[in-house]
């Protein structure tokens, strides 16, 4: 298959649904020596099988779009951690990130174009927790939370937080960038503005990005660094190796 300029590839994995002890030792051959010995360094063993699920997840999805077994492709990462596609035949075409929470890995491909993905579990955050992270958004960001009611403000925590995450990551510099230094305004529950920063060198009418909800529990955005395009959201439930199943997204 073709990988189309025009879309956003979405792959949603469910850890705890692939068990089968054939099908994770054939993942265990896809990895390097490198990655084996990162995925040793995981003391718990739920976090190993998720990290081995992960690099089969990406391996699997890139090789739907290039004539590359899942066993060939190779990473690198820049300076800010960001992985990469080093295959040389692809290294200007597949772009992709990664993101997982406790029970869901997500992988998002596109073709040229910066994205970013962030996936949180809603029901694993504190009060206590979110309003400390909250302390490092935008001013106005900190005000419009502080004004919802109370019941409303642990979700748009998380749509603050998932924006953010996947706008960072899109742009390859991690924490690099402050996060009170842009940010997102809401008018009702519907994202109504993007600003940036001076500082920080971009220009905020050339980023997309979507909301998700994913079986009431987990929250996602997606971020794209191109403004032209009216970008086609695919999704896929994904068992690395074995199918790519569509599925429709619930945007917010």
């Amino acid at each position: 298959m073709e990988l189309d300029s025009n879309q956003v590839n979405l792959y949603f994995s469910y850890p705890e649904q692939v068990t089968e002890p054939a099908l994770l030792r054939r993942y265990h051959a896809l990895l390097t020596a490198d990655e084996l010995a990162q995925m040793s360094r995981f003391y718990f063993s739920g976090h190993r099988h998720q990290y081995l699920l992960t690099r089969a997840l990406i391996r699997s999805c890139l090789s739907t779009f290039h004539p590359v077994e899942p066993a060939q492709w190779r990473f690198a990462k820049n300076r800010f951690g960001k992985p990469e596609v080093s295959h040389p035949q692809v290294q200007t075409t597949a772009r992709f990130n990664l993101s997982h929470a406790r029970g869901l890995i997500i992988c998002g491909i596109t073709k040229g174009v910066a994205i970013g993905v962030d996936v949180e579990d809603t029901h694993r955050t504190t009060r206590a927790a979110f309003s400390s992270l909250a302390s490092y958004f935008s001013e106005q960001e900190i005000r419009d939370l502080r004004e919802l009611p109370e019941a409303q403000q642990k979700q748009r925590f998380f749509d603050y937080w998932t924006l953010k995450e996947a706008y960072i990551k899109a742009r390859g510099l991690g924490f690099a960038l402050p996060l009170a230094k842009f940010g997102f305004r809401f008018k009702v529950n519907q994202l109504d503005g993007f600003s940036i920063h001076p500082d920080l060198e971009d220009d905020p009418d050339h980023w997309q990005f979507w909301r998700i909800s994913v079986g009431g529990r987990y929250r996602v955005a997606v971020a794209v660094n191109s403004p032209q395009r009216d970008f086609e959201v695919k999704a896929f439930n994904t068992v690395p190796l074995i199918s790519h199943a569509p599925i429709a997204l619930n945007f917010l």
